[in-house]
């Protein structure tokens, strides 16, 4: 096939992660998105770290979003499911199973190294999203930045002003960080008054400023895109800086804890955080959450209720 490559407009090489915007890749003729390569792959990747999500089709209602078991269910049948369903799959840390999935990603992020001024990612990973006509994505935040690399079908997705307190509230970014929240924000239909609309067709990638919320729904047709994620300098900062914010906060009882990203006040704190976690006083209790569904593609939306529905899920895409 032809060699990947990742178009970049001259105008947006100086915006690249400070504003959303949308360009062009190769990427949806590529030989792993057929397919027949989505089913093998779906047939050996560890089952623990697929997450099969159905969900309702209220956007304010992401308590509906449920997580499905799929052990026993082939590769072949959960493609099936997806196409006459109402499921999200997401096939994470897809490089770590794959090493031809790596690869990809290298190339992808060395080309955007190579368009982008002082670009330098230090790591990336990714995850595979196959979702089926119609499926959504509620309103939510992710803690890494994102570019997602869209492949088959269509989708629109919206995306809300980053860091702005009108549309996800400073301690919930700081809970997302330290990983006792998940992703899911409350959404107000308002917000889209605010929001950036792009409807994204095969052969497109997306790119926003890290944390912006965002809500995503599909259309009419199965949807495959590479949801990846990167790591620099300044984004790990933003890490250490939210994640002493949330000790601070929930440990010390402190108020309004600046969340200025550098200077000295933000070393000290991400080193206070730092001893803090060495002694073990900085331990946090993440939330079990059990499947509520099981994978069927003759059921309607795809899946099955499974006894004792209580349960919701914490895993959330781009």
């Amino acid at each position: 096939m032809s060699p990947i490559q990742v178009y970049l407009p001259d105008a947006g090489q100086g915006d690249f992660g400070q504003r959303p915007f949308v360009a062009t890749h190769n990427l949806e003729h590529h030989e792993l998105f057929t397919d027949e390569a989505l089913a093998e792959l779906l047939d050996r990747f560890p089952r623990k770290h697929l997450y099969a999500l159905t969900m309702g089709s209220d956007p304010t209602r992401a308590d509906e979003n449920r997580l499905a078991i799929h052990d026993g269910v082939s590769g072949a049948e959960l493609l099936r499911a997806v196409r006459n369903g109402r499921l999200w799959l997401n096939v994470t840390r897809v490089d770590l199973a794959d090493a031809r999935y790596r690869a990809l990603i290298d190339q992808l992020y060395t080309q955007l190294a190579a368009r982008v001024p002082g670009f330098t990612p230090t790591s990336s990973q990714g995850t595979l999203l196959i979702s089926s006509p119609h499926a959504m994505v509620y309103y939510h935040a992710d803690a890494a930045a994102t570019v997602l690399w869209h492949i088959r079908g269509h989708k629109r997705i919206w995306i809300y002003p980053p860091l702005d307190e009108r549309y996800m509230k400073r301690e919930f970014l700081e809970d997302i960080f330290a990983g006792v929240r998940h992703e899911y924000l409350p959404y107000d239909a308002a917000f889209d008054e605010g929001a950036v609309s792009y409807e994204l067709a095969p052969g497109q990638w997306a790119t926003w400023p890290q944390n912006a919320p965002h809500r995503i729904t599909n259309l009419g047709s199965v949807n495959v895109s590479l949801s990846t994620e990167y790591f620099t300098a300044a984004t790990r900062r933003r890490q250490r800086v939210y994640v002493a914010n949330h000790f601070f906060r929930t440990r010390l009882h402190a108020k309004n804890v600046a969340a200025r990203e550098t200077g000295t006040a933000a070393t000290l704190k991400t080193l206070v955080h730092r001893v803090a976690n060495r002694l073990g006083l900085a331990r946090l209790e993440y939330r079990q959450h059990a499947p509520a569904m099981r994978v069927d593609a003759d059921a309607p939306g795809g899946v099955a209720p499974l006894r004792n529905d209580t349960a919701t899920v914490t895993v959330c895409t781009p």
